[in-house]
């Protein structure tokens, strides 16, 4: 079946009672004569249903649409082009895997269907994602809807060291198609739980810092640490906005932060992070500012870099005394 949708004619537009209408449709390319049907009961509606047979679904039909009354019939619409009802997809995504993406997530990803009329049966609009928990049951899954049609797909909300079942499904304006295998893949263990301590900050010259932190080691059920991370932005800025500087584990426990503007205020955290994810943030953020570029000017007999902290924690601050040239 399709959907006739019109414009209803105004009272002025109907010169006389008994306002209704007829409506032609044909196969597009499969059919020379328009068939007919005078909805004369339903008066002056807005639309109309007309069914055709289930095997032409999402197909293109000629349509057009011819006002009546009781004294006669107007003229025919000009012609327009619309598609069939759609039918649910008969086929389902193949080879479908899962990997953990950290502890709380899994990356989802199949083999493409092939989207032709006779196996999506309309269009494609994305894919249904079904999970649940290796020791549950599949009647209690959660499903997840992706309205992508790209061949991947996160769930994210997931319990850390958990193996969970996934399959997938397409699905269009019709519904959902059959569903994929199962998958059983497995998250990782938590993200660190810890932030680092004895966070400090040391200046090295007007546009560049050196941070300091302690190890933070994982417990039992964290994942190995792959390394920290220190996160600086404008203190006028949201954190969203942040530079992160990577350290891998193995290094010293230092970070080098360069490209700082003088005179400007930066907020700075430090977090340790692994396959389980980020971990907790060094608490609270650590304000800092760095030195007015006019002490900088060229022809000066000293060099200065007024480095302000702006925090309850205590800092190491570095000022160069003068350089006789």
């Amino acid at each position: 079946m399709y959907n006739v949708v019109l414009q209803p004619l105004s009272a002025g537009d109907q010169n006389g009672p008994g306002i209704h209408y007829k409506i032609y449709w044909r196969r597009k390319g499969g059919e020379t004569e328009f068939q007919t049907q005078v909805l004369k009961e339903l008066g002056n509606v807005g639309m109309a249903v007309v069914k055709v047979q289930h095997k032409y679904y999402y197909t293109e039909y000629e349509v057009k649409v011819q006002a009546m009354n009781n004294v006669g019939s107007g003229p025919e619409s000009e012609i327009s082009t619309i598609f069939s009802a759609e039918d649910m997809p008969q086929v389902a995504p193949s080879t479908v895997s899962a990997v953990s993406y950290n502890s709380t997530a899994l990356n989802v990803s199949w083999i493409p269907i092939d989207q032709t009329r006779e196996k999506i049966r309309g269009k494609l609009i994305g894919h249904r994602l079904k999970y649940w928990k290796e020791d549950g049951r599949e009647e209690d899954a959660v499903y997840y809807l992706s309205r992508s049609t790209k061949p991947w797909s996160l769930i994210v909300g997931l319990q850390p060291n958990t193996n969970y079942y996934v399959k997938v499904m397409a699905y269009n304006a019709a519904g959902e198609g059959p569903e994929s295998e199962r998958f059983l893949e497995r998250t990782y263990m938590n993200a660190p739980q810890k932030p680092p301590s004895s966070v400090h900050i040391y200046v090295i010259d007007p546009s560049t810092v050196r941070v300091v932190w302690r190890y933070v080691a994982p417990s039992q059920n964290e994942e190995p640490l792959i390394g920290y991370k220190v996160r600086v932005w404008e203190k006028d800025q949201d954190m969203s906005t942040a530079n992160d500087t990577i350290v891998k584990i193995g290094r010293n426990l230092e970070a080098y932060i360069t490209g700082l503007s003088p005179g400007k205020v930066y907020n700075m955290r430090v977090l340790a992070y692994s396959n389980g994810g980020d971990g907790r943030m060094s608490s609270p953020a650590l304000t800092f500012q760095m030195g007015d570029p006019a002490a900088l000017k060229s022809g000066s007999s000293s060099i200065f870099s007024h480095f302000t902290i702006i925090s309850q924690i205590l800092f190491s601050i570095l000022i160069w005394k003068s350089l006789q040239l």
